[in-house]
């Protein structure tokens, strides 16, 4: 064997190395930490219904895993685009995201909404209604290909972190803000906010989450495994049931956080206490009828 034929088998050899050493990795788990009841940061660790859904696929798989926090959703994607991450526990389809990203079957459908402050509504039956308005949406957000490309060409929208977006709106510095819904439900009623704020009807659009894979991860030679997986979780109701468990525990946050209102008087705690009740009920089967499983959410709105 010459010179250079000793050299391309060494790094044939190094290569195959190095790439059976990237399979043998804990793959590593990301998602949006202020997306509540999908994924969500608490205690500096990700929780949440994609954190679960994710964790039991890859355990029944037999796939080693870290889960890896990032400080919010943009650099979540980046990780992802730079190799970082191997799976992004909850994301919508977008064509910018299938450069780098292969996306599982739908797991959970989910609303966007349009939020404003109240008194200060507008009728909402189409995209046009929000032309010549200020709004205002969390950074790295995508609301499916159609709607992020009608933002883009006619809309004035800015992109903040989700608690500079609504103190935006608070303050009149925005007319709307978009959300998707369950993020919505949950951050007004743990800011006290439900009567500040009105979601306008009917959705701005009604996407589905997807486990995002990325392509360059071992991982994505294995997408027809996680889907069988996955489907299976679908229809034993554990997409349904985790949701509904995770979105209770924001309601104990809620709860803890009310009952620290010493202030209050037992009269007016008791009437927060039936508000909450009715508000938590409300929202609850507001989040059933949107389940992928079921008979699906209410209609979008049109361009």
């Amino acid at each position: 064997m010459n010179y250079r034929n000793l050299i391309l088998t060494t790094l044939a050899v190094l290569c195959c190395f190095t790439i059976s050493a990237r399979a043998q990795e804990a793959v590593l788990i990301s998602g949006n930490p202020n997306a509540p009841p999908v994924v969500w940061e608490q205690y500096e660790q990700l929780v949440g219904l994609g954190i679960d859904l994710t964790t039991s696929i890859l355990d029944e798989l037999g796939i080693g895993y870290q889960i890896k926090r990032f400080s919010n959703w943009q650099q979540v994607q980046d990780g992802a685009r730079q190799d970082k991450i191997d799976i992004i526990v909850s994301a919508y389809r977008n064509q910018d995201r299938e450069q780098y990203l292969d996306f599982s079957i739908a797991y959970l459908n989910q609303p966007t909404v349009i939020m404003v402050k109240k008194g200060n509504e507008f009728k909402l039956t189409s995209w046009e209604a929000l032309k010549g308005k200020k709004g205002v949406s969390n950074i790295g957000e995508s609301y499916g290909q159609e709607f992020d490309s009608y933002i883009k060409e006619h809309l004035d929208v800015e992109y903040h972190q989700f608690e500079r977006a609504i103190q935006m709106l608070k303050l009149n510095m925005a007319d709307y803000l978009i959300v998707d819904l369950y993020t919505g439900l949950i951050y007004t009623r743990l800011l006290q906010g439900e009567d500040a704020v009105t979601m306008l009807d009917p959705p701005a659009t009604v996407q589905s989450f997807h486990l995002a894979i990325s392509k360059d991860s071992p991982l994505a030679g294995r997408i027809d495994e996680i889907n069988a997986v996955l489907r299976k979780r679908i229809d034993s109701g554990f997409v349904e049931d985790s949701m509904l468990t995770h979105f209770d525990d924001w309601q104990k946050l809620i709860d803890r956080r009310s009952a620290a209102l010493k202030h209050q008087s037992e009269e007016q705690a008791s009437l927060n206490e039936q508000y909450a009740k009715e508000q938590r009920e409300m929202a609850q089967q507001r989040i059933i009828g949107t389940m992928v499983n079921r008979e699906g959410p209410s209609p979008e709105m049109t361009p």
